[in-house]
């Protein structure tokens, strides 16, 4: 009876053990589980947090060029057909005036409308003028985005000459640009120094200008034009545009105003294009100088072109007469010796716009789209 009872003691003192470590198991598992949840739930280290600062700021600096690629091309495609209609503008202005609008504005005070309003009768809205890039407010105020790129012409000695530009895009490396030919082409800019100072692609009208005796402009090809002589600081040199060609040719422009002289040298293989009121030269690899004068009121500005080496081709832009200097032949062509004479037209919401042409050219004697004083007078 003894034994009996104690091995029930006996047994229960096991089943009491068995309980306890049981519990201290579940105790002890419990405790371990709160320390690692404790450990696993303490937030980023500042590893992980820097390395998640820096998933987001790639993805998101991804997706602000993405946006911006975008951005940039759509604004390219609206240029590209703003130069469109501007040149269908030009050419229906040709066919009613036989002449293009003067060009020049704003950097020649001789031409004192934007083409905004030349082309008034024939381009209807006028944010058609304004490059969507162009942050400037003066020529987005004037609806003038396209003028400074803008080369009139009479006649062609070739068929790949620029008639309208924008050096805007891509970060101000590429150009779109309006040929003669009629297409439009996307080119890279050209590197240009004025005085060995940068010039913006699409800078104002005085940093794309050099005025002084001795001041020079320099290409990425390495040609150079500088100012020789000046009148009066009234003279100017303006950077048009200097743009790679699709085969890989540096064609820059410049354009001058008032009386003065510039020596021009340009290496070999490149294009080159000097812009005078009255006349166009054009060349490939030369050395020459360009001599313009106002040469009195009747006969309007004279141009003297006069060759050192290579060859030159210059281009009369009221009559379109090309004539060609080369070494060994003729070296010395002025263009420009012709009476004047005024005419005017009215363009849109009754703007009144007067022009002075040579008289054997005649020109802007075609029918205006609006208003009735269109007429001339000696």
């Amino acid at each position: 009876m003894l034994t009996d009872i104690l091995n029930i003691y006996y047994s229960a003192m096991l089943m009491n053990d068995s309980l306890c470590v049981a519990e201290n198991r579940i105790i002890g598992d419990t405790i371990m589980w709160k320390i690692l949840d404790q450990k696993n739930n303490k937030g980023f280290t500042v590893i992980e947090l820097l390395v998640t600062i820096g998933i987001i700021a790639a993805l998101s600096g991804i997706g602000v060029v993405s946006i911006s690629k975008v951005r940039s091309a759509k604004n390219q495609t609206m240029c590209i057909n703003n130069l469109r209609s501007i040149s269908q503008g030009l050419q229906m202005y040709y066919n009613d005036y036989m002449a293009f609008p003067d060009d020049g504005y704003p950097d020649d005070g001789d031409d004192t409308y934007p083409l905004s309003t030349e082309l008034a009768n024939y381009i209807h809205d006028k944010s058609t003028f304004i490059c969507p890039e162009d942050n400037d407010t003066t020529s987005t105020g004037s609806y003038a985005s396209y003028d400074p790129y803008y080369v009139a012409r009479k006649g062609s000695y070739d068929s790949n000459e620029l008639a309208l530009g924008c050096p805007r895009h891509r970060g101000a490396k590429n150009s779109t640009s309006a040929f003669s030919t009629g297409s439009t082409e996307i080119t890279s800019v050209g590197t240009v120094l004025a005085n060995g100072q940068e010039i913006p692609p699409d800078g104002t009208t005085a940093e794309r200008k050099i005025t002084a005796v001795n001041d020079k402009l320099e290409f990425d090809d390495g040609s150079t034009v500088t100012v020789t002589n000046a009148s009066g600081g009234s003279y100017g040199c303006f950077l048009v545009q200097s743009v790679r060609l699709a085969d890989g040719t540096l064609y820059s422009i410049v354009r001058v105003q008032d009386n003065g002289t510039i020596d021009v040298q340009v290496t070999s293989g490149s294009k080159f294009e000097v812009v005078t009121p009255s006349a166009i030269v054009g060349v490939r690899g030369t050395e020459f100088t360009v001599a313009t004068n106002s040469n009195g009121a009747k006969v309007g500005y004279q141009t003297v072109v006069s060759l050192t080496t290579g060859i030159v081709v210059v281009t009369d832009r009221e009559t379109g007469n090309v004539s060609t200097l080369k070494t060994g032949g003729t070296t010395s062509k002025t263009t420009g010796n012709v009476p004047f004479h005024s005419h005017s037209h009215t363009h849109g919401k009754g703007v009144k716009h007067t022009h002075d042409h040579p008289s054997q050219n005649q020109a802007h004697h075609g029918k205006a789209k609006k208003g009735d004083d269109d007429g001339s007078s000696e």
